[in-house]
């Protein structure tokens, strides 16, 4: 693509180094790097402009030695055709269409299919499919919204645009004074930088969210509440909570954002679907909406391609020859606790952010075929690896904002390397 010592620009390029998957990112490239990244945050700009993990070397290893990609795609698709426990993990870090050619591959091997990061997200799914959500995107509430709430959250250090961009800074067409027609709440356990920005902050100790929320939906449809019980459930003075509410209750249009942390523990399940029925009750007399902050890569955009082809986001195994949603038991952590697992494709993620030392050490028992950035390089033993091309970088894809929004990539260099996807055709050819 890029002549070396050529210097040019790339407009309008998509970044996923957090969820706010800002895609007004102006590139520079010269010498085929990218050197600058306009409009990019503190976060974004090293996304851009960093060397590429596993850089120098090979682009294809088999159980760590320079190998050719024909021979290892061979090796590959016979280790998962002769497969009776497959699992696919991953698909975080790439693109809609890369996630399809895994889900193909899925269907023909009777593999599981589980999400980098579903443990987490556990709860939530089953909170959202108990009472649902209301939501909506990004553009809508930066246009509408009057009444911002950051719940255990702190946008301007994990997603430093999301402020300027989406919910507060942003002149919308019924907010049109941007800020100065924004009343911005948070809650949290800590003072943060985002609560000192806020109108208005309440402290509420981690346990007891699903309790303070529960009181909230109580104050918020006017029921009546004892005040020393309800400090004694929440930690916080009712005066206080009533005063939330109030400001809750005043707005035209309001949006509530939560981060990747809400719901976890014992309780999470509980705390999440209390915090959507408190939306669902702020319907009544205004419009009220609630959203995540969304992580890096393509989370959001992987669970929709698993929702739209197999009927859920998360946890399906394709074993029977259809796709089952199975909670708690299709994913990679439970089979490999189960010893359930004898070949594991791994793409777009690496387990050691997202499982413990115990696991890690099980799958190290295990065939591993890995796609992705630097895969060659990684310090583990692997049956395959291919090191690919970088979505939003070096290939070009289709990725989904938080919101269910589709976003283009348009890659700034060429790597010479493949995409995920080709690697990933090409396997499912060949099993």
């Amino acid at each position: 693509m890029d002549e070396a010592g050529e210097s040019r620009i790339v407009e309008h390029s998509t970044c996923l180094a957090c969820g706010c998957l800002c895609d007004d990112i102006r590139v520079v490239v010269e010498g085929g790097r990218v050197v600058e990244a306009g409009n990019a945050c503190a976060i974004g700009r090293p996304w851009f402009v960093s060397r590429k993990p596993g850089e120098g070397r090979p682009p294809v290893t088999i159980d760590g030695r320079p190998a050719g990609r024909d021979e290892a795609i061979g090796r590959a698709a016979a280790i998962l055709r002769g497969s009776k426990a497959p699992v696919i993990w991953g698909l975080s870090g790439t693109t809609v269409e890369a996630v399809a050619s895994a889900l193909a591959i899925a269907d023909r091997i009777g593999a599981v299919v589980d999400l980098a990061g579903s443990a987490e997200a556990a709860a939530k799914l089953r909170a959202f499919q108990r009472v649902g959500q209301v939501s909506a995107s990004l553009g809508e509430v930066k246009d509408r919204a009057d009444v911002v709430v950051f719940w255990g959250v702190d946008p301007l250090v994990t997603h430093p645009r999301h402020w300027e961009r989406y919910s507060v800074e942003h002149r919308g067409r019924f907010v049109p004074g941007g800020r100065a027609d924004r009343t911005v709440i948070v809650v949290d356990s800590e003072l943060t930088e985002t609560s000192r920005s806020a109108d208005l902050f309440v402290r509420v100790a981690r346990d007891r969210q699903a309790e303070m929320l529960t009181v909230l939906r109580s104050l918020v449809r006017g029921v009546e509440i004892d005040p020393g019980r309800a400090e004694r459930a929440t930690g916080v003075p009712l005066s206080e909570l009533e005063a939330l509410a109030d400001r809750l209750k005043k707005a035209r249009y309001g949006a509530l954002f939560s981060g990747s942390s809400f719901g976890r523990g014992s309780a999470g399940a509980g705390a999440y679907e209390a915090l959507l029925k408190l939306v669902s009750d702020l319907n009544e007399g205004r419009r009220f909406v609630t959203l995540g902050l969304g992580g890096p890569g393509d989370g959001a955009g992987a669970s929709a391609v698993l929702g739209w082809q197999a009927g859920a986001s998360s946890a399906v195994d394709y074993g029977e020859g259809y796709p089952r949603h199975l909670p708690g038991e299709a994913t990679l952590a439970a089979r490999l606790e189960a010893g359930e697992v004898d070949a594991v494709l791994i793409v777009a993620d690496d387990p050691a952010a997202h499982l413990d030392a115990g696991m890690i050490d099980r799958l190290g028992t295990v065939p591993a075929i890995v796609v992705a950035p630097g895969a060659t390089g990684w310090p583990r033993p692997l049956a395959d690896a291919f090191d690919v091309a970088r979505p939003g970088i070096e290939a070009g894809g289709t990725v989904a904002r938080v919101d269910g929004v589709m976003l283009p990539l348009r890659p700034a260099i060429s790597s010479g390397l493949p995409t995920d996807r080709d690697i990933l055709d090409a396997i499912g050819a060949s099993v």
